[in-house]
């Protein structure tokens, strides 16, 4: 089954829309979809006969409609979150309300593997075909788009926009990623949970990022596609412009055999994928983790294909693990230069310490901390700096804290290098209000911080890898 070719013009009407309606929204669910559109910035209808369910809708002062045809508006983007057996109702009423966009929650399609699940894909398939209709599912999350404030779940952040866009075939990946994105200070332009891709897939929505202008960066979970070559040279001609990032689902057989009765996608040989990606210079990842630090480096950090990193921050075995951590992503910690040497032994020979790269700053204060700073960033064997905190630091000496910051800052300004923070902590449960704490400082200075040396490493080897793939385009 082919995805169908719709105007960009129609999919943009559908993934900003300026009206909303949420059918089969109910009090058992806690009215998830209609408190999740509390945020939207346009008008909010809702469609429900159940007479249980109407007074909680009519409450949240949600005008309430027994069809679609009811409402007064032209209706953009439509939620439809009924039975399956239903679901096909409810969607001719869309087609017949000439709406653009739907979300298509139901499920039990072609994913459940029965004759039923398929000849019902096959009809609603059909139906949104013919009408030009971006029908986002079946067995779907829908959209997200924040700046507009069209949420799927009433715990997502909305009101700013970003340049980061987000395409899943998966539902839960795409509500975490949303998540996990608000927490790390990456702002995303829109998210699209498609499921079973009927009418448009991850090729589509491919295409569609990367002629739009707001997207800069372009996440994707894939668990199968319908056109491997069509996917194959849109990725090899969007990768030079965009980075696009890519975490494959199913790459062992066991997980073959989950994607099958997830969204009823058929797996490709994860060797392909592996090829694919790398000969058109796209990111993988393996993991919800890796894809939101690798996009925060995409994100934060400047344009870099030099490998030598700056380490500082740590003590002698930390130091040892840190060199350790970086080196075994690929990454070099070379000897500093020796105009660095020079001036870093003068400026030991007072504190005391290592200086060989790593760099341990333990107890100095602000200015000195800005001074090895400007030494280590300046220093023409490095590329990258990384520099470790801890969040000890807010009892001990919270202006160290803020000293190490303004360095880091500093650095990044007057050298225009990476610059990342690593956050450390052997007790991470119990330091995790000051980890956030410092987290949200950095992130309000623009600096990336990372839980551990090697997910810092790992994020930063594919950043670089990405830039030397694509050196001149």
């Amino acid at each position: 089954m082919n995805s169908v070719k719709i105007a960009k013009e129609r999919i943009d009407r559908a993934l900003n829309p300026r009206t909303v309606a949420v059918v089969g929204d109910k009090k058992a669910s806690g009215y998830m979809w209609l408190r999740s559109m509390s945020t939207f910035q346009g008008d909010v209808f809702s469609v429900q006969i159940d007479p249980n369910d109407v007074p909680g809708i009519e409450d949240m002062g949600i005008p309430n409609y027994s069809s679609l045809m009811d409402i007064p508006k032209p209706v953009d983007y439509v939620v439809i979150a009924v039975p399956r057996s239903v679901a096909g109702f409810v969607l001719k009423d869309c087609v017949s309300k000439e709406v653009a966009g739907v979300g298509m929650f139901t499920a039990g399609f072609a994913e459940t593997g029965t004759p039923e699940g398929l000849e019902a894909q096959e009809a609603v398939t059909k139906m949104a075909r013919d009408a030009d209709l971006v029908l986002l599912g079946p067995n779907c999350m829908g959209l997200y788009n924040p700046a507009i404030g069209v949420r799927f779940s009433r715990d997502l952040p909305a009101g700013q926009g970003g340049p980061v866009a987000f395409v899943s075939q998966s539902g839960g990946h795409a509500v975490s990623f949303s998540a996990a994105a608000g927490a790390n200070g990456i702002c995303i332009n829109k998210v699209v949970s498609f499921g079973n891709g009927v009418v448009l897939e991850s090729t589509d929505y491919l295409e569609y990022f990367a002629q739009d202008d707001q997207t800069e960066f372009i996440g994707m979970y894939i668990e199968g596609v319908q056109d491997g070559r069509r996917f194959f040279e849109l990725l090899r001609e969007i990768t030079p412009k965009k980075p696009v990032v890519i975490w494959k689902g199913g790459q062992t057989e066991e997980g073959k055999r989950a994607t099958s009765s997830h969204t009823g996608s058929l797996a490709e040989s994860m060797d392909t994928w592996d090829v694919l990606i790398r000969q058109c210079g796209a990111i993988r990842v393996d993991s919800l983790t890796e894809m939101t630090d690798v996009l925060k480096a995409l994100v934060s950090l400047p344009r870099s294909t030099g490998d030598g990193v700056g380490l500082i921050g740590g003590t002698g075995g930390q130091s040892v693990s840190m060199s350790d951590a970086f080196a075994k992503s690929g990454l070099r910690v070379p000897m500093f230069s020796q105009d660095s040497l020079d001036k870093l032994g003068e400026f030991f020979r007072v504190i005391g310490a290592s200086y060989l790269n790593p760099v341990d700053i333990g107890g100095m204060n602000r200015d000195m901390t800005e001074t090895c700073m400007s030494i280590l960033s300046s220093d023409p064997n490095v590329d990258v700096v990384a520099m470790q905190m801890s969040p000890s630091g807010f009892a001990r000496d919270p202006e160290q804290i803020e000293g190490q910051i303004a360095a880091l800052v500093s650095a990044r300004d007057d050298t225009q290098k990476p610059v990342v923070s690593m956050l450390f902590s052997p007790d991470p449960y119990g330091d995790g209000d000051d980890l956030k704490k410092l987290d949200l400082m950095l992130q309000e200075a623009r600096i990336p911080s990372y839980p551990t040396y090697e997910r810092a490493a790992l994020a930063i080897k594919k950043l670089v890898d990405y830039f030397r793939f694509h050196e001149g385009a």
